[in-house]
């Protein structure tokens, strides 16, 4: 007679397995899995037949080569000479001409020897009780006197003393105190001090902007400059209006509307 089918163990239907047969057999636990197996044996090693020998490092011949060269002047830094100031001669035309003043300024111990001289090119003009060298003819000459200044401190207490109104300018300086009352043929290049503003704003006896946002340090608008400043900035068309309207107080405006009424400047 078969085996009922609620006798059989449950596991079997799943696996497909033979049931165990006995007790024995079902508490046995599984058998276990056969090891790996071993790796293959590695390559045999080569032997060399000489021991190996210790690295000799020699110095190359081309750095020896190199050492014993002379230097070359292309890659030798360069060192700039050391700096030494070059007497130059000033050419004064105002105060400075006295040797009181000019002492006092330097701060010398003694006064120092001025010599009679004249340059081209420039001629005097007042500014208020002081005369001033400004730009004129190539043939234009004024008369004067030449120190030679000694160092580079003294440069600077001239330039202290003569403001920022005053600019260096490079001159031809003629002496004229020879013993025969000639000047010399061939003249010293030396320094001398220009007015800084408007040269032709100072003949005029007008206000100088120019020299004037040069002392404060700014610059104006060019449209509040009253006179040739503005109208250069204006055009030529306006130029024209500005100089047939000056002497009635009005001016070139920008603005719609053509003319503005201003103030007549003093």
């Amino acid at each position: 007679m078969s085996e009922s089918s609620h006798d059989r163990d449950p596991s079997s239907s799943v696996s497909g397995a033979e049931p165990p047969t006995n007790a024995a057999e079902r508490t046995r636990p599984p058998t276990a899995p056969p090891p790996a197996p071993p790796p293959p044996p590695l390559p045999p090693r080569l032997v060399s037949a000489r021991p190996p020998q210790p690295v000799e490092h020699r110095r190359s011949p081309d750095l020896d080569k190199l050492a014993s060269m002379p230097e070359n002047p292309l890659f030798r830094r360069l060192q700039p000479p050391p700096y030494a100031y070059k007497p130059t001669w000033y050419f004064f035309y105002s105060t400075l001409t006295s040797p009181a003043i000019l002492r006092g300024v330097l701060g010398l111990e003694s006064e120092p020897v001025l010599r009679s001289a004249k340059t081209y090119g420039y001629e005097l003009a007042n500014w208020g009780q002081y005369k001033t060298l400004i730009d004129s003819e190539p043939g234009t000459e004024v008369t004067g006197r030449a120190y030679m200044v000694q160092s580079a401190e003294q440069e600077r207490k001239l330039a202290y003393y003569e403001t920022n109104a005053y600019r260096l300018a490079p001159c031809a300086i003629y002496f004229s105190d020879s013993p025969d009352g000639k000047a010399d043929e061939v003249p010293a290049i030396g320094k001398t001090f220009r007015y800084a503003g408007d040269a032709q704003a100072l003949k005029q006896g007008r206000f100088d902007w120019a020299l004037w946002e040069t002392q404060m340090g700014i610059q104006l608008p060019p449209k509040w400059r009253r006179g040739e400043e503005g109208a250069e900035e204006k055009g030529k068309a306006e130029q024209a209006v500005e100089g047939e309207t000056r002497g009635v107080g009005r001016s070139a405006s920008t603005e719609p509307g053509g003319l503005k009424e201003i103030p007549p400047s003093h």
